[in-house]
């Protein structure tokens, strides 16, 4: 498994369901993400700043996520991993916008309407699945 081929999973998707768990209670939320080659073991999303799952993340900050594939998608592409380090994230919204309105439709509108109430979370990634789709070689690529 490469670099190329994870970038090219990343291009079909935008969105993760993220689990974790706090108390033994299990929870899962979609959230947009975004990537870059310049720091591949990294996937960064945001949370509003005084959102309960804030607590979670401090207190749990080991997590799951697995993609979910843009609407259209053909051959149900993913990028998956478990025990994932979740945290806060030096990184501002202002510095990570640029990425987010080119890979999020819409972006905008949420920059919009809660842009100054985001704080950016990094993934931190040690091993990460990818499956570029129905019919092609799958893999577990280490960073």
């Amino acid at each position: 498994m490469d670099l190329e081929t994870l970038q090219h999973v990343v291009t079909m998707t935008n969105k993760i369901a993220l689990g974790t768990a706090l108390n033994d209670q299990a929870d899962v939320k979609i959230v947009n993400f975004v990537w870059t080659a310049a720091q591949p073991d990294t996937l960064f999303f945001s949370s509003v700043k005084d959102s309960a799952a804030l607590t979670t993340y401090a207190q749990h900050p080991d997590v799951a996520f697995i993609s979910v594939p843009n609407d259209g998608t053909v051959g149900n592409p993913y990028i998956r991993a478990q025990h994932v380090q979740l945290v806060r994230s030096e990184k501002t919204m202002t510095d990570l916008l640029p990425l987010y309105l080119e890979t999020v439709p819409n972006y905008q509108k949420v920059w919009d309407l809660i842009g100054p109430q985001l704080v950016v979370f990094e993934l931190k990634l040690k091993a990460l699945y990818v499956d570029p789709g129905l019919g092609q070689e799958k893999g577990t690529l280490k960073f």
